[in-house]
């Protein structure tokens, strides 16, 4: 999808089937990763035919499947984001996955750590960082206005939420989360979630069950 210039390609990768989006620019190539949770280098590759300048790699939280691949990409001092409240998170979720995979997961290090909500200019990408925690402590959903697109991570999905049994998960926090998403993101963006299809927030707002719960009301009535 593309709107003033700016294009997203999604590659699903890693144990969990994760979707690792590109987002960049084609006027002045520079290009963004958002969860690098497994092999990068198809990403990579288009990265090169494309001529794009990778400026930063986001997570857009701290579990494995959507970080393993950051020691993956190889670029010395490429930035690497993600909220300060995941760091836990990381080094828990790479011990289970050392316990599953009967092998050891390389931590990832991260340069810059966010803090409530941020906008972040990348090169000539904008983006808008909201905190929407719920999924994880430090899960964030990632606003491209130019683009009109949201990448959700684990919180928001076409039909469904991410689940909040896992350490540091809150049903009540992702209900006030969902909230704010709907409160400062316009009902037309294409919401491009961690797994699975792509759909948009009208959409979810007239079938998701959990966004008619979080928002106390129907769209339908």
């Amino acid at each position: 999808m593309a709107r003033s210039g700016v294009y997203v390609l999604k590659f699903v990768v890693g144990f969990l089937d994760t979707n690792m989006y590109l987002v960049f620019d084609r006027e002045s190539r520079d290009a963004v990763l958002v969860d690098v949770g497994g092999d990068p280098s198809e990403a990579i590759s288009w990265i090169q035919k494309l001529g794009l300048k990778l400026r930063a790699a986001l997570a857009t939280h701290g579990h494995y499947d959507h970080v393993a691949g950051i020691p993956q990409l190889g670029i010395p001092r490429l930035p690497t984001y993600m909220h300060r409240s995941d760091l836990d998170v990381v080094r828990l979720s790479a011990e289970w996955y050392s316990n599953y995979a009967r092998t050891r997961a390389v931590v990832p290090e991260f340069s810059h750590f966010l803090e409530g909500d941020v906008e972040l200019k990348i090169g000539t990408v904008e983006l808008a960082v909201l905190h929407t925690p719920g999924h994880t402590p430090g899960s964030v959903s990632i606003y491209v206005p130019s683009a009109g697109i949201l990448l959700t991570g684990d919180t928001l999905f076409a039909g469904t939420v991410g689940r909040t049994d896992l350490p540091g998960g809150s049903e009540e926090g992702l209900r006030r989360s969902i909230r704010k998403i709907y409160e400062r993101v316009p009902l037309d963006a294409v919401v491009y979630p961690g797994h699975g299809p792509q759909t948009t927030l009208g959409r979810e707002l007239r079938a998701n069950p959990f966004v008619e719960d979080s928002l106390g009301y129907s769209p339908l009535r």
